[in-house]
């Protein structure tokens, strides 16, 4: 995923018990960085479309590799 991609979470996410509320959510990526500086982690954060309202949420590498399925879905890439 890269800046500016529209993404929605995974069918394998939304299946996830207490996860089925996000199927409906559509977002765009706004930050691909590194944080940290100790241990550097990769984190990424989208600003999400749901409901009628805008948020801004972030994701790291450690959510995201503990999972074992792809949490997010490109649906067009940016250029």
């Amino acid at each position: 995923m890269k800046i500016g991609d529209i993404v929605r979470f995974s069918n394998e996410h939304t299946s996830q018990g207490g996860h089925e509320y996000t199927k409906g959510w559509i977002g765009i990526v706004v930050s691909v960085k590194t944080v940290g500086n100790h241990v550097p982690i990769d984190e990424v954060k989208i600003m999400w479309r749901a409901y009628g309202k805008t948020q801004i949420s972030h994701y790291d590498e450690i959510w995201w590799n503990d999972l074992g399925y792809e949490p997010f879905e490109v649906v067009s890439e940016s250029r």
